[in-house]
């Protein structure tokens, strides 16, 4: 059974080569799941989250295969997701333009600054993080970044790479305490 799937590029192996996996992970936007499979691999219980019902079907498969601590649910962000990790990773559609079909999210979508996606994301994520969790997010120079600061998370930059028409990031994020924004590190 062949999938179409979202591919891992750059962003993905960036991704993947710049986060810790914790012990319980919410692997949001899963695509492909080569982020959900490596955590699992490395002892992790994994829930990962896709849109996309094909990407689950792929996922699950494999999960089934290689005898994984995976659980791929069919999601839109948080909308079927339960109970708290100590980590959250999220390979958004972070390019500017409008999504015309399920597909093209894997992609775009991200709305007139590939943000919308990412900003109602971060709304909800801390509600969905342990204690002490964290949050690895990639980010486009396309994005409103100083809109995407303004989330009460601490950011801190991990990666950076330089793509031919924009340059892409990978964030750790950590839950701040809203009254004193000016902690705030990019």
């Amino acid at each position: 059974m062949e999938f179409e799937i979202y591919e891992p590029a750059e962003d993905t192996y960036l991704l993947l080569d710049n986060i810790k996996c914790g012990k319980r992970v919410l692997d949001m936007g899963t695509g492909s799941g080569i982020i959900a499979i490596e955590c699992a691999k490395q002892g992790a219980k994994v829930v990962a989250v896709d849109i996309d019902e094909e990407a689950i079907k792929h996922l699950k498969k494999i999960a089934d295969e290689e005898n994984l601590n995976i659980q791929a649910v069919l999601s839109n962000l948080f909308e079927n997701v339960e109970g708290k990790y100590d980590t959250i990773i999220f390979n958004p559609p972070y390019l500017p333009g409008d999504a015309e079909n399920i597909k093209d999210l894997q992609w775009a979508g991200g709305g007139e600054h590939g943000d919308e996606i990412i900003l109602r994301f971060l709304d909800e994520a801390k509600n969905y993080l342990d204690e002490n969790g964290e949050i690895y997010i990639v980010l486009s120079s396309f994005n409103r970044l100083d809109l995407v600061f303004s989330k009460p998370y601490r950011f801190q930059k991990i990666a950076k790479r330089k793509l031919a028409f924009h340059t892409i990031y990978v964030y750790k994020l950590t839950p701040m305490e809203i009254d004193n924004p000016a902690e705030n590190n990019k």
